[in-house]
């Protein structure tokens, strides 16, 4: 008889127990459910008791979850997270759903996705998918448009952070979210983290998600880290999909540029200009890429339809005015190194250069009216008037 009463005894002490975690699952839930209704009369009144109630009840709500997720009678109940989930889901939301400037608690939201994950994990039955797969939208929408805040306000890092926790819940429910991976990616980028730039974009491309700028942020990534070659090979993945994108077409421009691959570049440029003739920087860009491989005919060439699509286009006038400059004063050293008695040679070399000066002359004005005070100019067609016996002009222009 003894036995028997002890034993029950024990029955008891575990039932209570078993009785006392889910009176605590059951009381969080239910002042989370009064939270939810003095927020609801807050909004509809903008009565400060009800907003200090609804706080009261969603701290009580926090305090009778957390130890049940802990107990070994309740911890591995999917209802026990699930509520979990829901509670701090909504400590996280507070500021926002008052229409405040202030930022998700952000430990609160982990805690809810964290929550709903083991929610569903335990849930193999799938007796609360659509509730736990609901309230994991919900989520994701908290993190996204916090994501977007932080965005707007060049808070990168901080969108960043956001941005994967909404992409890693669309990976929990089973779906790849090609925005919030393409975003992740850009933050990144602008959070000079290149590796969660690759990583991301290269996500973006393995799903086939169809927009040419993963592949521009993707090798300016790898150019970040110093992978030309990787870079290079993403640009050329990106022009056999793109192959009328301007932008692909100026990043494997600027490629060859850094690498000083001047056939590659002029190439890449000609069919640059095909696809947007009235870009004046492409057209300085190939003609600057002539320039520097010595070809002054069609650098000028190239330069002049830049003047031609921008008539304010310092840069243009001006380095056309240096190839006659230059062209000048090379033909005057030749002249100044001759011997004396070769006065006939001297005078026709001297005779071209100033013909070559008066070429330059035109666009070295037009390059001043465009900007008064650039010494550099000033100083070029000071000289070129003197060498040109042009004095007046030369002394208008100052000391």
């Amino acid at each position: 008889m003894r036995k028997i009463v002890v034993t029950l005894l024990v029955s008891l002490i575990v039932t209570t127990g078993i009785y006392a975690q889910k009176s605590k699952r059951t009381s969080a839930y239910n002042y989370n459910k009064e939270f939810d209704n003095k927020i609801e009369m807050y909004k509809l009144k903008k009565d400060q008791k009800n907003l200090e109630e609804a706080k009261d009840a969603l701290k009580l709500a926090k305090e009778n979850i957390d130890p049940t997720i802990t107990n070994e009678k309740t911890m591995n109940d999917a209802k026990t997270w699930l509520y979990r989930g829901i509670i701090y889901y909504n400590d996280a939301r507070l500021p926002i759903d008052l229409d405040t400037l202030g930022k998700i608690n952000a430990e609160s939201a982990i805690t809810s996705f964290e929550s709903l994950k083991k929610a569903k994990e335990l849930d193999v039955k799938k007796r609360y998918k659509t509730d736990i797969d609901l309230n994991l939208q919900n989520l994701y929408n908290l993190f996204f448009s916090q994501g977007a805040i932080g965005f707007n306000e060049k808070d990168y890092a901080l969108a960043k952070s956001d941005l994967k926790a909404a992409f890693d819940i669309q990976q929990l429910k089973g779906t790849f979210d090609t925005t919030a991976a393409f975003y992740v990616g850009l933050v990144s980028f602008m959070d000079k983290d290149a590796d969660n730039t690759i990583d991301y974009m290269k996500k973006c491309d393995e799903v086939n998600f169809k927009d040419p700028r993963i592949y521009i942020y993707w090798n300016r990534a790898l150019k970040m880290k110093g992978d030309t070659a990787a870079a290079i090979q993403v640009v050329q993945k990106a022009r056999e999909k793109y192959p009328e994108e301007l932008q692909i077409l100026l990043e494997e421009a600027q490629i060859y540029l850094e690498k000083g691959e001047n056939e590659k570049l002029k190439n890449s440029l000609l069919k640059a200009v095909e696809k947007d003739s009235n870009n004046a920087n492409l057209w300085f860009l190939l003609g600057k890429t002539y320039d520097d491989d010595g070809d002054k005919v069609n650098a000028e060439k190239y330069y002049t339809k830049a003047t031609e699509v921008n008539p304010n286009f310092f840069e243009a006038f001006y380095n056309i005015g240096a190839i006659y400059n230059n062209k000048a004063s090379e033909l005057m050293k030749e002249a100044n190194d001759l011997p004396l008695e070769e006065t006939a040679k001297y005078d026709k070399l001297i005779n071209e250069a100033n013909g070559y000066l008066s070429q330059a002359v035109p666009w070295l004005e037009k390059a001043l009216k465009i900007k008064p005070d650039d010494t550099y100019t000033l100083h070029a067609l000071k000289e070129a008037y003197t060498k040109l016996k042009l004095y007046d002009k030369a002394k208008a222009l100052g000391n």
